[in-house]
């Protein structure tokens, strides 16, 4: 049996690695090493300078040598340097008596963090240059994720950098997460074989797209073509084999995808059945959930069994509802069919029904078991389908990412991505890391994850007031999201490139940028009975930057009502 004797941080320079392992050896009387600190005792001289005049092969060498001497001691937290972990030698020293945790923010947070508080030592492959430096980060971002979603524990640490002033709340809240899943989880990982002999590879088997992890619950998102034909695989990965599996699909889908699930799992031997509702917004509402807790009654559903939720957002809120409620709760896997699903519905367990007063106002925070996003179900989705999806991909480009909507703009045919499942899966698999970040941040929507609803204070109105018949979801976000563009322009908050950037985007995809003539009293009432409204404010996402949105309350009532004028067509 092993030993629980250290505690090891990975992850990107500047993601706080230090700041949280000297709070973690306070926390249980242990020591402390940051690795390039002994490097440099050890040398006489610092990484940036080993690397400047002997190269980053010879300062590898040197650094496998410093891990091997830290991960000799006992009751010890090991702050390591950004590329230690891509190693097998150092992956296999730092899992052989320790548990390991990836530190992770985006590239654009890291950035602006080492901005603002440089150090006086260089850091290792990032320069001195402040120009170039986020660029950097997502260069190796891009080269390490991968080696870094090996760790035992995901720890997304976004918060840490989202508000000066709640910093030390945010630093407190990883920590204490990192504790309770040391104190949890690790004998388990440190007595497992297979653990050591994974990390030990040469070549690290493909990880999961991406992990959403609350400090509660967790759960993989494995994003690819021909995903389906895995499901019994990802079922056994899941241990959530010997049950039913009731699968929940509408009148669009059984015939695309229903009945080749239904066959995939008869031919494993998994028994079930299946509930097909009427395609469309109108039945995510609570007396077809009364219909299908009817069904499942007649079914005999037991707790231990399980909901598929097959799909776009309706069939994903729907079944995530029942399954939330049936039972006090019963597990469920979300399997999106539709580019808005694998990008927003199906990531962090929002699940609701609707209210004739409005959109998702009966619902709860219920996560499920997995997300399986097979990117070739995206093939056969009518093209203003396919496009509306893209919504979400550019909300988060916008509140997040700069190089997503970089590679969004540079795509040119639209119309030949529908068919190119390798691009779709880099591009949802992107996005899907950035909304897990998010939502594993703040599962219950108490502070970052409110960025997320970029455009859909307006969004959700114009929904409302065309009673869910003129616009798909995605369609009332873009136009959200110009009506976001434009109040933050008249508060010049952004410049007009900025606000131009929204329309060009939203136009490549094909997607509104303005709504048809409605009554705008009653589009402005029905924000008024938005669920994110608080004493009666109005709370609007706006973007001082890209990847900079910001709360705002104190939008006066006068340029809301100018900029629902702006994107009417009258």
């Amino acid at each position: 049996m092993g030993s629980i004797r250290q505690i090891s941080l990975i992850g990107q320079s500047g993601v706080g690695k230090s700041t949280i392992g000297e709070m973690i050896a306070i926390n249980l009387g242990w020591s402390f090493i940051d690795t390039d600190i002994l490097i440099e005792k050890e040398t006489g001289t610092n990484p940036a300078e080993i690397i400047t005049s002997k190269g980053e092969l010879f300062f590898r060498e040197v650094e496998e040598r410093i891990i091997v001497k830290a991960t000799q001691n006992e009751f010890v937290v090991i702050s390591t340097g950004g590329g230690a972990f891509l190693s097998p030698q150092n992956r296999r020293n730092l899992g052989e008596n320790g548990y390991i945790c990836f530190l992770d923010a985006t590239p654009k947070v890291i950035a602006e963090n080492l901005k603002n508080y440089p150090r006086t030592v260089p850091r290792p492959l990032l320069g001195d240059d402040p120009e170039i430096l986020e660029s950097r980060l997502y260069q190796l971002d891009s080269e390490r994720r991968d080696s870094y979603q090996h760790a035992d524990l995901w720890v997304p640490v976004q918060n840490m950098f989202s508000d000066f002033e709640t910093r030390t709340d945010a630093a407190n809240e990883v920590v204490s997460r990192i504790l309770r899943a040391w104190a949890s989880e690790t004998q388990g990982l440190l007595d497992s074989s297979r653990r050591l002999e994974r990390l030990s590879q040469i070549d690290l088997p493909l990880p999961p797209a991406a992990i959403v992890d609350t400090g509660n619950e967790k759960y993989p998102i494995w994003i690819g073509p021909e995903e389906l034909k895995l499901l019994p695989d990802r079922l056994r990965q899941l241990d959530l084999t010997d049950r039913r599996i009731f699968m929940i699909c509408d009148s669009n889908v059984i015939d695309l995808h229903g009945t080749s699930i239904a066959e995939i799992l008869d031919n494993d031997g998994i028994a079930g059945a299946s509930y097909i509702l009427p395609a469309g917004e109108e039945s995510k509402k609570i007396e077809i959930a009364e219909e299908i807790y009817t069904w499942l009654v007649t079914q005999n559903a037991e707790r231990r069994d399980l909901i598929l939720a097959v799909g776009g957002g309706v069939v994903g809120d729907l079944a995530g509802y029942v399954a939330s409620t049936y039972l006090r709760g019963i597990p469920f896997i979300q399997i999106p069919t539709t580019v808005l699903a694998m990008n927003d519905a199906s990531i962090g367990g929002k699940v609701a029904v609707d209210l004739p007063d409005g959109k998702n106002l009966v619902g709860s925070f219920y996560q499920p078991k997995a997300v399986i996003s097979d990117v070739s179900t995206l093939t056969t989705l009518p093209s203003r389908s396919f496009n509306e999806g893209f919504a979400e991909l550019i909300k988060h480009g916008f509140i997040l990412d700069p190089e997503l909507l970089a590679q969004l703009k540079s795509l040119g045919n639209v119309h030949a991505l529908q068919h190119d499942t390798v691009r779709l899966s880099e591009l949802t698999a992107r996005s899907a890391r950035l909304k897990a970040l998010i939502v594993s941040s703040d599962p219950r929507e108490e502070n970052l994850r409110m960025i997320l609803n970029y455009g859909h204070t307006i969004g959700h109105a114009i929904e409302t007031v065309s009673n869910y018949t003129e616009y798909l979801h995605g369609e009332a976000v873009a136009i959200g999201m110009m009506g976001a563009a434009r109040i933050a322009r008249h508060l010049d908050m952004i410049d007009d490139e900025l606000l131009a950037m929204h329309s060009d985007l939203l136009r490549l995809f094909s997607l509104p940028t303005e709504m048809s003539s409605m009554n705008l009293n009653a589009v402005l009432q029905a924000m008024k009975r938005d669920k994110k409204v608080q004493s009666g404010k109005l709370h609007f996402v706006l973007l001082e930057e890209i990847a900079k949105p910001v709360v705002r309350s104190d939008v006066p009532e006068s340029i809301v009502i100018q900029v629902l004028k702006e994107i009417s067509r009258n």
